[in-house]
């Protein structure tokens, strides 16, 4: 089962790598451009964390099961 804070660090990572791909000239032009496209309204990592946050701190439950995503502190090693 994913955890909240898992999912909140697979968003962050997800974003890094599409940055990464969007800056590369390695990459294709056209996997490039299709980066660019998706980051467009892809949410910043700060926006990540703010709505992890955000949630944890309303204690907002998905039908008892608890935020979809929390702070990735949350993490249990």
């Amino acid at each position: 089962m994913t955890m909240p804070s898992e999912r909140t660090r697979a968003l962050r990572w997800a974003g890094e790598f599409l940055r990464e791909v969007r800056s590369s000239s390695e990459v294709p032009a056209p996997l490039r451009e299709q980066a660019r496209v998706i980051l467009r309204h892809y949410p910043s990592s700060a926006d990540i964390k703010s709505e992890a946050a955000h949630l944890r701190a309303r204690d907002t439950l998905d039908k008892g099961l608890g935020p979809w995503i929390a702070p990735e502190s949350d993490l249990e090693i």
